[in-house]
This record gives C-alpha cells, sequence and structure tokens, in this order.
C-alpha cells in the first residue's frame, strides 16, 4: 500500500484553502505511558505559519465535545465520538477528522483541504464505519493530555471519548509493508479520504 497516494491526487484535484470566519468559537508521547496535562503542540516547521487555519481547525477538531456536535453519550460507557487521524506526507502534514456525527474534513498542513460533511451520505458512511473501526483499537491507545503532530514518517490516531482523548501511533513504512496491527484502521481512513474527495469532484 502506497500511503500518499490519496494525498497525492487530492493535490493534483486541487485544495480549497479554510477560514476562520465560518467557524464558530470552540474551546480550546509515547504510546506507553500517559502524559501529564499541557496545552496542545501542533507546532512542526512543515506547518505553513503563514495560514493559520490548518493549525486552528485542528485544534477545535481536537477540542470539540459531545455537545458541541449533538450527540449525548450514556456516563456509564467509553464511547469514541471522534477520530483524528495525523500523518506525515513528506512535505507537510496531512490530518483527517472524523465525527460520530458523520462530519469529516481533511486539512493539510500547507493550508489546503478538503469538506465532506454529513449532508453527503456516503462520507457520513465512510465516517460512521472509520469509528467503528476504532473502537476495536481502543486498548492499544493510551491517555493522553498532548496532541503533537507525528514525527517523520509517522501517523497518530487521537480517539475522543467521553473519558477523555487517547493516542495510538505507527510507522508509515509499516502500513507500507502489510504489516501494522493498525492497518485495518488506516485503511478505513483511506476510503472516508476518498470518499471526502468525491464528494468535492462533483461541484
Amino acid at each position: 500500500m502506497k500511503v500518499t497516494y490519496i494525498v497525492i491526487r487530492i493535490l493534483l484535484v486541487g485544495a480549497f484553502v479554510f477560514y476562520l470566519t465560518s467557524c464558530k468559537n470552540k474551546s480550546s508521547s509515547d504510546t506507553k505511558q500517559s502524559l501529564e496535562p499541557q496545552t496542545q503542540d501542533t507546532t512542526r516547521s512543515n506547518v505553513n505559519q503563514k495560514n493559520n487555519s490548518y493549525t486552528d481547525l485542528r485544534n477545535l477538531a481536537l477540542s470539540a465535545t459531545p455537545e458541541q456536535i449533538g450527540i449525548q453519550i450514556p456516563a456509564d460507557q467509553t464511547i469514541i465520538y471522534g477520530v483524528i487521524m495525523d500523518w506525515d506526507v513528506g512535505e507537510g502534514t496531512a490530518t483527517l477528522v472524523s465525527f460520530i456525527s458523520g462530519d469529516a474534513s481533511l486539512y493539510l498542513s500547507s493550508g489546503g483541504g478538503v469538506i465532506g460533511g454529513s449532508g453527503h451520505d456516503n462520507v457520513k458512511q465512510a465516517a460512521a464505519a472509520f469509528i467503528n473501526k476504532a473502537e476495536k483499537y481502543l486498548s492499544k491507545t493510551v491517555k493522553t493530555y498532548s496532541t503533537p503532530l507525528p514525527e517523520k514518517k509517522g501517523v497518530k490516531f487521537y480517539f475522543l471519548t467521553n473519558k477523555g482523548k487517547f493516542v495510538g501511533q505507527e510507522q508509515i513504512k509499516n502500513f507500507d509493508n502489510n504489516s501494522s496491527l493498525w492497518l485495518d484502521l488506516f485503511t478505513e481512513g483511506n476510503k472516508l479520504i476518498t470518499e471526502i474527495r468525491m464528494t468535492t469532484d462533483k461541484k
């Protein structure tokens, strides 16, 4: 599996620049141990600092609550209501955002991205499949209080739950050689990206 092929296709088709004027105000690691509370860290040299929309939109997604996305979760269960997948694509970082409500987006640290909302049935179904798949991986994650971008040639999965944030990580080479324990989840994420991209192709 070639990890970056979808992002390359998206860049060839063309990306949309996002601006925060349409966004409502929202409250803004080693995988073997929990991290101490600290502010979110999305700073990295491959993030285009001249275009703040990537960092801000990513932070909004990572800080989203069940109430903000319009759902209620039983207090006696641990439920994943959002998954954020970050991965290094060589010249930057791609961030896939998915919520149980069906909303899903792709942000690029270059400042572009693609939005495919819950108004599209294909995206909604793919987002649900991605989050359902994530439930099987919750036991492989650890609780985290920070949300740094992945290291070079790395991928991070952030699970948003009613019990806090959890993180898991993997090396891209393990997806390329099909040896990763996270392969099924990563594949499901790529399917979601394809559905998001298809909604823009139809416009």
